[in-house]
């Protein structure tokens, strides 16, 4: 089953994601927003990675992942930090936990692609479709 894919869009960048669990969801979700920024150009031996808790809270689903992508996007813009992985993540009514892996970005081993300058709450929308998940999202860029 593929993660994500991206839609054709007028000025942003717009995709959906797709999940077995809302947990796979949102996994798939960060997938996709980091190769909207970033394409990996070779391999770094040895990187030294840091593991990061990342928590949020939200009303609905769409509020949970805004804010998760949020949160990761704050690591990437702010503390240069790129997903590399992600070790674990929990999903509950009104809130999530992950547990990731992040690499620190450098050019000799990462391409930037596109800017993010934010997860849109326009046509966000989060549903069960048959036996998986899958939400709309745009990135604005």
């Amino acid at each position: 089953m593929k993660r994500y894919e991206f839609l054709k869009h007028t000025a942003d960048v717009a995709v959906r994601v797709f999940g077995r669990s809302l947990k796979d969801l949102f996994g798939s979700a960060a997938l996709a927003m980091f190769a909207v920024l970033l394409e990996k150009t070779k391999n770094r031996p040895g990187a030294a990675l840091t593991e990061k808790e990342i928590s949020v809270c939200g009303e609905t689903s769409e509020d949970l992942l805004k804010a998760w992508l949020d949160e990761l996007l704050f690591c990437y813009s702010v503390e240069h930090l790129v997903l590399v992985r992600i070790k674990s993540i929990e999903v509950a009514a009104q809130e999530m936990r992950a547990f990731v892996l992040f690499d620190a970005f450098n050019r000799e081993y990462y391409a930037v692609r596109d800017e993010v300058k934010a997860v849109t709450y326009h046509e966000l929308e989060v549903k069960k479709v048959r036996n998986r998940w899958q939400a709309h999202m745009i990135f604005d860029v």
